[in-house]
């Protein structure tokens, strides 16, 4: 086996396992959401390690309980995707009201697919790297 096949297998079994652990968390979250309308009430911008800004939404949404909650969203973009005065669909856990996502495909499943796909990737390398280096 070599060193090279073996740190490949390490890296895809780690990102399969990352994936699998995120698609739970994502599962249990949904388990608890709820769906509000929340309307982008500011853009905060931010300045990465690299110098690259990105913008991140603020949320503003009513829990079932009647509560107003302003949120900083965690995903953010360049240039930004939402403007203030926007409505959009979010989902949110009771429980824990700051934590929300928007009701989108790609911010609920993005980790955990990201994360899977990257180790399927590392380990059909991995596979082909043990294979051919007999």
């Amino acid at each position: 086996m070599s060193a090279l096949g073996l740190v490949f297998l390490m890296v895809g079994v780690g990102s399969l396992i990352g994936g699998l652990v995120a698609m739970g968390r994502t599962k249990s979250f949904l388990a608890q959401a709820r769906e509000a309308r929340a309307e982008v009430v500011a853009v905060q911008q931010r300045t990465g390690s690299n110098r690259q800004k990105s913008y991140y939404p603020v949320f503003r949404y009513r829990t079932e309980q009647g509560a107003t909650k302003d949120v900083v969203s965690s995903v953010g973009s360049n240039p930004p995707r939402y403007k203030e005065g926007d409505s959009l669909a979010i989902l949110y856990d009771p429980a824990k009201p700051d934590s929300v996502r928007i009701h989108s495909f790609f911010n609920v499943w993005a980790g955990a697919l990201i994360l899977g796909a990257i180790g399927v990737i590392f380990l059909i390398v991995a596979g082909i790297t043990m294979a051919t280096s007999g």
